[in-house]
């Protein structure tokens, strides 16, 4: 029709063969790799996951907790309200999500954002979190808090993943009207916590965060909160 000829359609596709052959030009100096089976600029729905390997995307269905996301059954199995670990030790926030199980595609994803200075593959992230059904509702009206860094881990890496994600997500889900607030800062530096059990992590982490007052007092009281972070394991950063 006509209208595929207006300035509006045109700069618009304009824009579109722009950033195809910017995204070419790209690939060419520097190629991207499948981060599962290693494949050169993989041309499917993710940018470092090849259509091969989407399969290695193990997403959070049913059969999970609604708290903690622990596994507590089969993905055709119904949700939970909370499981035997959150009786045992209760987190400290009514409900949680995970996208995906932190296995596969979706590991090597974190690591590559996390460790090999990747900022890209948050792109990703926030497309595994797009497809995910339950995702859009979860995060409406919803103020997302990312967990910050201390400034000597920032300054190394360059960027915090949590906050890159939490953009993200707030880019991908503005329908929902997703806003960001950076409330909380990480006043002592930690260790990893890696390898430390569920009482080791939370001694570790204690007093590690403060509210940043100002930036507090602007949200609501009744806002809906949505901590980010990039691995939630034993909920104790979390928490």
């Amino acid at each position: 029709g006509a209208w595929k000829h207006s300035p509006f359609y045109m700069l618009k596709a304009a824009k579109q063969s722009a950033r195809t052959a910017c995204r070419k030009l790209l690939d060419f100096l520097f190629p991207r790799r499948c981060l599962v089976c290693g494949a050169v600029n993989p041309d499917g729905k993710y940018g470092y996951v090849c259509p091969e390997c989407e399969g290695e995307i193990h997403m959070m269905r049913g059969g999970h907790c609604l708290v903690c996301a622990e596994i507590v059954g089969m993905p055709d199995a119904p949700n939970v309200p909370f499981c035997a670990k959150c009786a045992e030790h209760p987190p400290a926030f009514r409900r949680g999500m995970a996208v995906c199980v932190f296995d596969g595609a979706a590991r090597e994803l974190v690591h590559e954002l996390k460790y090999k200075s990747t900022p890209a593959a948050v792109n990703d992230i926030a497309l595994i979190a797009k497809s995910h059904g339950e995702v859009a509702g979860y995060l409406k009206d919803s103020i997302l808090v990312p967990v910050p860094l201390h400034r000597s881990r920032r300054r190394q890496r360059k960027y915090n993943q949590s906050e890159l994600i939490a953009r993200a997500l707030a880019k991908n889900f503005a329908e929902e009207n997703v806003k960001i607030c950076g409330m909380l800062a990480r006043i002592r530096k930690t260790g990893t916590q890696t390898m430390l059990d569920r009482e080791a992590r939370a001694k570790n982490i204690k007093g590690a965060f403060k509210c940043i007052k100002r930036k507090c007092e602007s949200v609501p009281k009744n806002a809906r909160i949505v901590l980010v972070d990039d691995v939630m394991t034993t909920t104790a950063t979390l928490s």
